[in-house]
């Protein structure tokens, strides 16, 4: 069984930057292991009841903490969102500090740790966690350690790198051997114009097999060549 995350980010704050790492997470675990609300929680479904029934199930909770995580409200500049008792992110931190489970503070776009005091008392607690980077120029390497903080690093280490490479592989790959059956055929039909008989009747249908699965064979072959040209020329 998979590990389970639970995504914790404010929309307006570092809404764009939870989803595209949700987006990296998905290639390493199983989306359904995986609770990011707007992908997740059904039309009409009760949000608060969801909310805590997911990080029940937890086994991680990615924090994401941007410039306006604290949320200034709309009726008073010095009165923050998370001071309210209400507010979803908050409620969403204290669960998640309630339970045996890791707390991962993603600091989005240069965002630094609010001080203890800025916090309430019941998540004060997230200002003791190890908090990761998370910054627009340099995206793929702080992906890749919170990645490995939850999953652990080595063989899992930018799967998505990997998954990418592998599908270019395949479609190169797969072209290559539809390049190569396109030019068989052409050479029977040139064979049954110029000899008014299949190519089978000429060579007998072991031949014919061993052309085709050579061609099958060198089609591939030929693919891979491609894409890897391809590469270290891109």
């Amino acid at each position: 069984m998979g590990k389970r995350i639970f995504f914790s980010y404010r929309r307006e704050d570092t809404g764009a930057a939870a989803g595209r790492v949700y987006d990296r997470v998905a290639q390493v675990l199983a989306r359904d292991d995986l609770f990011f609300d707007v992908s997740t929680i059904g039309a009409g479904e009760n949000f608060e009841k969801r909310i805590d029934v997911e990080i029940g199930r937890a086994d991680a909770a990615l924090v994401f903490i941007g410039k306006a995580w604290l949320g200034p409200t709309p009726a008073s500049s010095e009165t923050t969102r998370m001071a309210q008792s209400d507010d979803y992110v908050r409620a969403e931190v204290r669960a998640a500090l309630a339970r045996p489970i890791v707390v991962l503070p993603v600091l989005v776009g240069g965002a630094v740790m609010p001080k203890r005091e800025q916090l309430p008392d019941d998540i004060r607690g997230i200002t003791s966690k190890n908090a990761l980077l998370l910054r627009h120029e340099s995206f793929d390497d702080d992906t890749e350690k919170i990645v490995a903080a939850l999953v652990g690093g080595g063989a899992k280490k930018r799967a998505w790198e990997r998954k990418g490479r592998l599908w270019s592989k395949a479609a190169f790959a797969a072209g290559g051997t539809l390049a190569a059956w396109a030019a068989l055929v052409v050479a029977a039909l040139a064979h049954y114009w110029a000899m008014a008989r299949p190519i089978e009747a000429s060579i007998g249908a072991p031949a014919t097999q061993f052309i085709l699965v050579a061609s099958t064979i060198l089609g591939a072959w030929i693919g891979l060549k491609v894409q890897a040209r391809a590469r270290r020329m891109g």
